[in-house]
């Protein structure tokens, strides 16, 4: 069976559907929440949020245990009686690490700092519970769920949204980023309690002749190395925005941040794709795995260069709508090419890692990516101390992480790299100098036309797949 098929490209429609919404909250979230809360407290807001994006560490690799056990599994063949002790195991591991952090945040944390992580502590059962069930929505293939469960979320948070702007613009109150935070808290709450109750099978009662804490075990050390490398790749991804928290002021970092922010639009876009992929490839087989995997690489970084498109509308959009973040947009010229490259890593490459078993091996890259990226990003901060040089050494980190991700493929599926490769660094050099022309009307147009040249040049075959694709998709939206 193909990568590349009919069921595939309709779990994807599925999930896009529900990405529609949910790219509707992003651009709001990103585009209003600035204007309400404020540079300072939207500053505070994105705080919260970077260090949210670590709360998987602390499941200690149980839950992607379950994920590589369990991928490809029909619901039905998971035994009952295990997973309530799966479940209620993981309630009380969670349980022990919130109150752990919310004491160690009491003890030696003050004020917003304070307030921020106490409120992570509670986020980190809800988070992660919700982990564990949407990983079990997807490697049963029960995407209709999930997606479900992303158009609830997305449907509430378009309407707080919506209404703190109502009460802030309209009535003049002051909405905190405090509020917001709680907001959100409530909302992620709401959607477990959905995902409990739907599966509740699996959650309550527990058979007492089953009680083996060596499964649990088991789990956290083969999901460790698919955590760990998880995190390591959270961190090359978030790390210049680390640097700017630490060593720039509150209001630099809201500015940096909001660069990330319209980032976020695209990456919840084509999140569907990943979402889907890893259970695809699961039940795959090995020729079919080789002869995709070139296909896929290739279809990612079209699609995003293509993506990259959005650039010029956001520019005048974010200089009328939010004059204050303007300064952002520089940030957001040098990091958006890299989306091409993170996006081909992660969501492709990671989940054949997984798919084929080599978590460990792609740890190892990630963490000596790591290690150059905490070089790159000190010494460009040493040097200039400025962001937009700390922007420029994360894209040459993600250089740096493509050549050594891709190398077990030209090794083991003798993929020829260096065309896609010199693509990238065309395509990138492209949109920085179409991005520099004064007029964006006449830099989008360049930046268009060169773009749609170089990628039939380069890979002619692969674009007419992808325009197939996509109506495949769309029609499947449609219906």
């Amino acid at each position: 069976m193909t990568v590349i098929n009919k069921k595939t490209l309709g779990n994807i429609a599925k999930v896009s559907g529900s990405n529609i919404l949910n790219l509707t909250a992003s651009v709001l979230a990103g585009f209003l929440l600035p204007k309400i809360l404020g540079v300072s407290d939207y500053g505070y807001y994105k705080t919260f949020t970077l260090y949210k994006s670590y709360i998987g560490l602390l499941h200690f690799g149980i839950v992607d245990g379950i994920y590589i056990k369990y991928g490809g599994y029909d619901y039905s063949d998971m035994e009952q009686s295990k997973f309530q002790y799966y479940t209620k195991t993981l309630v009380l591991i969670e349980g022990l690490v919130a109150i752990t952090v919310a004491l160690i945040s009491i003890s030696i944390l003050h004020e917003d700092l304070l307030f921020i992580f106490l409120s992570l502590s509670i986020y980190i059962i809800i988070k992660n519970l919700t982990t564990y069930y949407q990983y079990i929505s997807q490697i049963t293939g029960r995407f209709t769920e999930y997606a479900t469960r992303t158009i609830l979320m997305s449907c509430m948070t378009v309407l707080i949204i919506c209404l703190f702007y109502v009460l802030n613009r309209v009535f003049d109150l002051i909405i905190s980023y405090s509020i917001f935070i709680i907001s959100v808290i409530l909302l992620e709450t709401s959607v477990l309690g959905w995902y409990v109750y739907t599966y509740r099978r699996i959650s309550f009662g527990c058979d007492k002749r089953y009680h083996d804490i060596d499964d649990v075990f088991s789990f956290a050390k083969n999901g460790l190395p698919l955590m760990v490398s998880n995190l390591v790749a959270t961190l090359i991804l978030t790390l210049d925005r680390q640097f700017v928290n630490v060593l720039f002021s509150k209001y630099d970092y809201a500015i940096y941040a909001f660069a990330y922010n319209m980032l976020a639009l695209v990456t919840t876009a084509t999140s569907a794709v990943s979402t889907v992929l890893y259970p695809t490839l699961k039940r795959t087989d090995a020729n079919s795995l080789r002869e995709d995997f070139p296909r896929l690489v290739n279809g990612m970084t079209i699609l995003m260069f293509f993506c990259n498109l959005i650039y010029f509308p956001l520019d005048s959009f974010v200089k009328w709508f939010l004059p204050d973040y303007a300064r952002s947009l520089d940030i957001f010229r040098i990091i958006f090419p890299g989306l091409a490259i993170s996006a081909t890593i992660t969501i492709v490459m990671h989940n054949y890692y997984k798919a084929i078993n080599r978590n460990l091996l792609y740890f190892r890259i990630s963490l000596v990516v790591l290690g150059v990226s905490f070089f790159l990003n000190y010494f460009a901060y040493q040097l200039y101390y400025s962001m937009a040089a700390i922007s420029c050494a994360s894209i040459i980190s993600m250089m740096i992480w493509l050549l050594l991700a891709q190398r077990l493929f030209v090794i083991e599926y003798n993929y020829s790299w260096k065309k896609n490769f010199v693509y990238i660094v065309i395509m990138c050099s492209v949109f920085y100098g179409s991005t520099s022309v004064n007029n964006l009307m006449i830099g989008f147009l360049i930046y268009f036309l060169a773009l749609c040249f170089i990628t039939i040049l380069f890979h002619k075959h692969i674009a007419t797949t992808m325009l197939y694709g996509f109506t495949k998709i769309l029609k499947s939206v449609m219906r």
